[in-house]
């Protein structure tokens, strides 16, 4: 006798899917299952952060591919329900003070999320520190919260039409919250390892 091949994919291996556990005040803790394997690689459980009011919390679990990295983030209730958020894969996760909002960072996007999964995204746009033609590759290199504003610095990589590096320039953007509404860029030319300053002017409480 033979056995059949069926055709389409097969289930994961359950001893692939890792999963994290979430305390929350009064004792409540919930299991958070992760995301399936890709190609047999596992996420893992890179970072778990709970809301200043502790009612939600964010965990983010990453897939850890040769030449290629991506992560997923659910947002997790006491109540035990879980939600896995849109666009989610971001490196950085940082909460509003009111714990309304949780903030990501990719590569080179902001995302916004509420507490019922709607998301606002923003892209930072560096000032134009070399001219035309040339080109400028940018990342984001940190989050930080400035008053009642958001300050996101990137690190941007400036080359030349024939694909040299002609520099490197660090930019640090202010935005409102929960708007994403661009505010002020501070764009320079940086030595190596400099980081760009988030001391911009705030709003006014």
């Amino acid at each position: 006798m033979f056995a059949l091949l069926a055709d389409g994919p097969q289930p994961p291996n359950p001893a692939l899917v890792r999963s994290v556990e979430v305390a929350f005040p009064g004792g409540r803790v919930v299991r958070v299952p992760g995301p399936e394997p890709m190609a047999d690689f596992p996420a893992s459980p890179a970072q778990t952060l709970l809301s200043p009011r502790g009612d939600a919390a964010a965990a983010r679990f990453c897939w850890d591919l040769p030449k290629y990295g991506s992560c997923q983030v659910r947002l997790v209730r006491p109540s035990g329900a879980v939600q896995v958020l849109k666009n989610s894969n971001v490196r950085r996760l940082l909460w509003t003070p009111d714990g309304q909002y949780l903030i990501g960072a990719g590569v080179n996007t902001v995302r916004l999320w509420n507490l019922v999964g709607r998301v606002r995204t923003a892209v930072p746009t560096p000032g134009e520190v070399y001219p035309q033609p040339f080109r400028r590759l940018s990342r984001i290199a940190g989050l930080s919260l400035w008053g009642r504003d958001l300050c996101v610095q990137t690190e941007d990589q400036w080359f030349t039409p024939t694909g040299q590096q002609a520099g490197r320039s660090i930019s640090a953007t202010r935005y409102t919250l929960p708007t994403l509404r661009s505010l002020q860029v501070l764009s320079f030319v940086a030595a190596e390892g400099q980081q760009a300053p988030c001391a911009l002017p705030v709003t006014e409480p």
